[in-house]
């Protein structure tokens, strides 16, 4: 069985489409534990009518954050792989089959490729990206949805790391392929675009830019030995320009040069940041 966990607070206006794109899924051994993260809107009223479904469970509990949320999922969810859907978002009816033909008992992680749908409407379709690992090439993608995950693995490694203020995704998938370095375990993967990521205008981490810089820092200070083990320094440059850039946005002039300086020094090819030192400099 996969067992989707669903974290969700105050979208009750969009947990329907969410709900009703799972059920209508090909494959039909799933759970959806959806998590309420003490909503003070309607969700408890909504989510009711599809309690008649016995695959559909529904907790609600006190404000804790979205990380903590399924992390509370997880350790309820009975299924041998777990994967996470955001309630903002939706599943293409042929979501679970597609990766149930790709997981057996020696895979780790499974990764699909996503469609992220804009406000403006347009569709940007995302394949899960080619990593090199240790000098070996890996397609993944960790982003909810996207990643499949074997469940005693998932508590082995403790979940998702609570502390973190944002890039938990990437943290859990960094963590993953460290372990999978000495494991016999398999990654496997599929192109096929199979869910859809909604970008509106309710709250989400990425547009929050004080939790954007401080999780990204908090996220190189944890894994800057990794990746510089792993000869990542673009990743690692990278990052730094998400900083610099997230300081620009809360007009915070010296932190933002100070980052993007940083974002160079691991990076000096890259021709845009050099421009962006104007652009900062001047807010």
């Amino acid at each position: 069985m996969i067992s989707i966990i669903t974290p969700t607070y105050n979208r009750a206006n969009l947990l329907p489409n969410m709900i009703e794109s799972v059920q209508r899924q090909t494959y039909g051994n799933w759970e959806l534990i959806i998590v309420d993260d003490g909503s003070t809107d309607n969700t408890e009223e909504v989510i009711q009518t599809y309690l008649t479904d016995q695959r559909i469970q529904y907790i609600k509990k006190q404000n804790s954050g979205a990380t903590h949320t399924r992390n509370i999922g997880a350790g309820l969810a009975k299924g041998t792989f777990l994967t996470f859907l955001d309630s903002d978002d939706e599943a293409y009816t042929g979501w679970l089959e597609t990766i149930s033909k790709i997981l057996d008992d020696d895979t780790a992680i499974a990764c699909c490729g996503a469609i992220r749908k804009l406000p403006d409407g347009q569709l940007v379709k995302e394949e899960p990206w080619l990593y090199r690992f240790f000098g070996e090439e890996i397609k993944v993608k960790f982003t909810c949805g996207s990643l499949f995950i074997k469940k005693e693995l998932f508590d082995e490694l403790g979940g998702y790391d609570v502390q973190l203020k944002s890039n938990q995704h990437t943290d859990l998938g960094y963590r993953l392929l460290d372990y999978l370095r000495t494991s016999k375990l398999k990654k496997r993967f599929t192109n096929e675009c199979l869910i859809q990521i909604n970008i509106h205008g309710g709250a989400r981490i990425r547009t929050n830019w004080n939790q954007v810089s401080e999780g990204s820092l908090q996220f190189i200070e944890k894994h800057y030995d990794f990746l510089k083990r792993n000869k990542s320094v673009k990743h690692i440059s990278d990052i730094y320009s998400v900083i610099a850039f997230s300081n620009y946005k809360m007009k915070k002039r010296q932190q933002s040069l100070h980052f993007l300086l940083k974002s160079i020094r691991h990076n000096p090819s890259n021709v845009r940041n050099y421009l962006k030192i104007i652009k900062y400099g001047v807010l």
